[in-house]
């Protein structure tokens, strides 16, 4: 009687060496000519791996076999960065929303073609190599927002503003704060009350339930720019802009909404027309609220380079600290459905 055995696959072996320590090995082998085989004896690496770091075959930087990840180290740390603070003033950013925009940075990087999106498998090598990132249950919108406007947040957030306004002498620069907003504005809106007896009266609302958003700016002078809309259709029409506001531009979406690379060219190409001279030493702030499509590690970048400082407003308070929306669209809206 034959008995079958088990044959286990050899497990190969991976030989565990620390980054610093092949960094050290290289530069000592590079800089200073030392012996490879006894350089790598000493620093306890792989004498092949170093090697091939040496001469050029596989990127020095690598810590890892395998092909090299899509970012630079540096790439992925400025990504990171970007997450944790997103996180850390109340918009964290879901496991798809994290694809979606180092899809947006790949491109923008020349990594990536457009149309070529990020994976889940690369989130999930990109987790790995950043142990410091966690997935966690956000919590509910009512406490967030109860949490968000108490006296504690309001007091901090006014005093990083003050922090901001001081450095950089913008006190008495009420020219140089702008603060924008956007609104969504349905064509089949709520009518007002009416009075009325007994019998219901009818109001005349439109058929159609397109939605149409507004992106407005202005200073703390009082000066405003011209808005900026967004249609729903998929070509835009020169014909949607009679009318309007001298000066007024707009594009067009799908669903008539605002998103990130909108956006971007609302800031890119519109409105930074009608910015002040800005350098380093006295910049412009803009004050905005988190909405994921505004915050955006290329429009961070953007901002940087030309010497604006993008100011958000805490999670979940733009009903009482969003000045465009109390001040602008909260009175625009009721006259609009009026």
């Amino acid at each position: 009687m034959w008995r079958v055995r088990d044959f286990e696959t050899p497990k190969v072996k991976v030989r565990n060496y620390s980054p610093t320590s092949m960094t050290a090995a290289y530069l000592k082998c590079r800089e200073a000519g030392a012996p490879i085989r006894t350089t790598a004896r000493q620093y306890g690496v792989p004498q092949a791996t170093l090697r091939h770091k040496l001469s050029g075959r596989t990127n020095p930087e690598a810590v890892r076999s395998g092909p090299p990840p899509l970012f630079t180290q540096e790439e992925e740390a400025l990504l990171v960065e970007h997450l944790m603070f997103t996180a850390s003033v109340g918009y964290g950013y879901s496991r798809k929303e994290v694809i979606d925009i180092s899809t947006e940075y790949a491109v923008a990087l020349g990594h990536r073609q457009p149309g070529e999106p990020l994976s889940v498998g690369w989130f999930v090598l990109f987790k790995s190599r950043w142990p410091e990132l966690k997935i966690l249950a956000p919590r509910g919108l009512e406490l967030q927002r109860a949490k968000a406007t108490s006296q504690e947040c309001v007091d901090r957030y006014y005093k990083e503003l003050s922090h901001i306004l001081v450095k950089y002498n913008l006190c008495d620069r009420p020219e140089r704060l702008y603060n924008v907003d956007e609104k969504g504005l349905s064509t089949r809106h709520k009518p007002p009350p009416v009075v009325s007896g007994q019998v219901k009266s009818q109001a005349v609302v439109s058929a159609s339930r397109d939605n149409v958003t507004v992106l407005g700016c202005g200073n703390a002078q009082g000066q405003q720019i011209p808005p900026y809309f967004v249609f729903p259709g998929v070509r835009m029409n020169s014909a949607l802009l009679e009318g309007s506001t001298p000066g007024a531009d707009g594009t067009v979406s799908e669903s008539g909404w605002s998103n990130s690379e909108i956006f971007k060219h609302y800031l890119q190409s519109h409105l930074i027309k009608y910015f002040p001279e800005r350098s380093e030493s006295c910049p412009v702030v803009l004050f905005y609220d988190g909405h994921r499509s505004h915050i955006n590690l290329n429009i961070v970048q953007w901002a940087r380079q030309e010497h604006i400082i993008l100011f958000i407003l805490p999670a979940h308070t733009s009903h009482v600290l969003q000045p465009m929306d109390v001040g602008c669209f909260g009175p625009f809206e009721k006259n609009f459905k009026q």
